[in-house]
Order: structure tokens, then C-alpha cells, then sequence
């Protein structure tokens, strides 16, 4: 009965342990702090780094935009990322979260519109991509782009504005 329990004990241990080693490896920002922008709420303390939240009716919006280069050394086998998507300069990454239950939205419409510093526009839509929409976009040169996002979930659009400096 004595090694009933501690067997028990141990096991649970063992549950206890692994579970957090793979939530851990489970979670990553693909390496930037965040940095709140745009409009709507501000969730974020600014912070160096390219990662911009803002929550707008309830969904938390998150933007990360790195150059295609970095972004290959962050993705894992089985990505949902297109080959089309790997020809562009830059990967536009978003996350949308339920504030409320802080669920990861994944089946949310996400469309997008990017107008550059000599005033070129490029829209397109993200796609689903494990845990985050994801679009390849070509930045081609140095400046502000304005960029807007509008996701479309539990039968309401959000949009929101947010910017990115390419140096």
C-alpha cells in the first residue's frame, strides 16, 4: 500500500514536470519583446523590438514583421507557410487572442493592406500558420509603412492601424 502512494506521488511529479518543459518549448515570440502601438488599447509597455499589440472589442492583436531571412530560422517542420511567401523580403506575422479567455483565435479572416514611404500600396490575406496568420510581403525600401490589419471573427471585423520602420 506504502509504495502504492509513492509510486502515485512520483508519477504525478513526472506529469507535473514534463507538462511544463513542453509548455514552455510551446510558447516563443519568435525572439522580440513586445511593443505597444496602433490604436486601440495599449497592452504593452514600449520596448525595443518589432512586436505591436493592441486590443480592440475584446482580441488582442499582435504584429510581428521580420525579414524573411530571420523569420526561416524560426520556423519548424511542417510550417503552413507557402514557397510563394518565401520569395518575399519580409514575414508579417499576426496573433489574435480572446482577451477574455485567452483562447488563440485560428479561424478568424485576416487581410491586410501595407502602404510603403513613396506611397505603394500591397494588400494581400494571412493564412493560418500553426499558431499565427503569416503573409510574405516585399518591403523594398527604407522608411515608415503604414500598416492596416483587419481581422474578421465571431461575426465582427476589427481593424486596427499600426506602423513598421524598415531601417
Amino acid at each position: 500500500m506504502n509504495t502504492h502512494i509513492i509510486r502515485g506521488i512520483l508519477a504525478g511529479l513526472l506529469v507535473f514536470c514534463l507538462s511544463g518543459a513542453a509548455w514552455a518549448q510551446h510558447g516563443h515570440s519568435h525572439g522580440a519583446p513586445a511593443v505597444s502601438k496602433g490604436t486601440g488599447a495599449k497592452d504593452s509597455p514600449p520596448a525595443m523590438g518589432s512586436v505591436q499589440t493592441v486590443t480592440l472589442e475584446g482580441v488582442r492583436i499582435s504584429l510581428e514583421v521580420m525579414s524573411m531571412g530571420d523569420h526561416r530560422k524560426h520556423m519548424t517542420k511542417g510550417s503552413a507557410h507557402g514557397n510563394a511567401d518565401h520569395s518575399k523580403s519580409h514575414s508579417l506575422m499576426v496573433t489574435l487572442q480572446d482577451v477574455a479567455s485567452k483562447e488563440i483565435i485560428s479561424d478568424a479572416r485576416v487581410a491586410f493592406v501595407i502602404s510603403g514611404p513613396a506611397e505603394r500600396k500591397e494588400s494581400g490575406k494571412l493564412t493560418w500558420s500553426g499558431d499565427h496568420y503569416a503573409a510574405g510581403i516585399n518591403l523594398e525600401e527604407k522608411g515608415k509603412y503604414q500598416i492596416e490589419l483587419r481581422a474578421e471573427s465571431g461575426g465582427m471585423e476589427r481593424v486596427a492601424q499600426l506602423s513598421y520602420e524598415f531601417k
